[in-house]
């Protein structure tokens, strides 16, 4: 197998941090991890990387601000995603990659549903070029390693033995520790609902289509809505992304598609 990654950001290389060793995926990251801090979290993510033996291609996906994604996203912009769709695929068709993993879409972050939204994109114009690959998806901040969907979806699972876990939870609060605030706050958060034993299986699902892509609203309102209209409320933000930003923007790489 020869595996690309695409992550929506910095630190997720660490929810697969057996399986890169397993694979050494070639890796792109969409953002530079800034977020409203303004400090970029590239240089542990490339460190992350070497030592697990991945590679780091920049110059397929060069990483930007977050506020960029955001931005694009208002104004209903896909220029920027359209340039890594037609960079990421002639990654795929020349280098002979024949698996593409990426963020799952959870509604939490608009840049993690994008990731999947752009993965199912590359994947898609892989297969109408005569490259069909295998498409996978892990989730980033639902449950690692979720009894249910193992039972049902297809998927792939990688076990850490105690060593091995001790050393990815040790990774993960170094990283979170080194950026504070925010990081910290979100890995205790998951640890606490999860349990640091279900960090000890890395599970991969068979990808599936956002439903931005089928045109369907979602269940619930998304996460990053509430969050948004909180900080707009409080003076942070002065717009809300909404799951309608999201709709446009697929659309629109659907119909440049055609």
């Amino acid at each position: 197998m020869k595996p690309l990654v695409i992550a929506a950001h910095s630190g997720h290389e660490l929810l697969l941090w057996k399986w890169l060793r397993n694979e050494r995926p070639d890796f792109v990251v969409l953002t530079n991890g800034a977020g409203s801090t303004g400090v970029p979290r590239l240089e542990p993510t490339v460190d992350n990387l070497a030592r697990a033996g991945a590679n780091w291609i920049p110059e397929v996906v060069q990483p930007v601000a977050d506020a960029d994604i955001y931005q694009a996203l208002l104004e209903g912009d896909t220029h920027l995603f359209l340039q890594w769709v037609h960079a990421l695929t002639a990654h795929v068709l020349a280098q002979g990659i024949d698996c593409i993993v990426a963020d799952e879409a959870e509604d939490y972050n608009p840049s993690h549903d994008l990731c999947r939204l752009l993965a199912n994109q590359v994947a898609a114009h892989a297969a109408a070029r005569g490259r069909p690959v295998v498409s996978l998806g892990y989730p980033t901040v639902g449950h690692p390693s979720p009894e249910a969907r193992l039972s049902s979806e297809h998927h792939v699972v990688v076990e850490l033995d105690d060593r091995e876990l001790q050393a990815k939870l040790d990774d993960m609060h170094g990283y979170a520790r080194s950026f504070g605030g925010q990081l910290e706050r979100e890995l205790a958060g998951f640890i606490a609902k999860f349990g640091a034993q279900a960090y000890g299986r890395e599970c991969l699902f068979a990808a599936q289509p956002t439903h931005y892509e089928q045109a369907q609203a979602p269940a619930t309102k998304p996460l990053f809505e509430i969050v948004g209209e909180e900080r707009v409320a409080a003076g942070i933000y002065k717009h809300v992304i909404r799951g309608a930003h999201l709709q446009t923007v697929a659309d629109r790489l659907r119909g440049a598609a055609r």
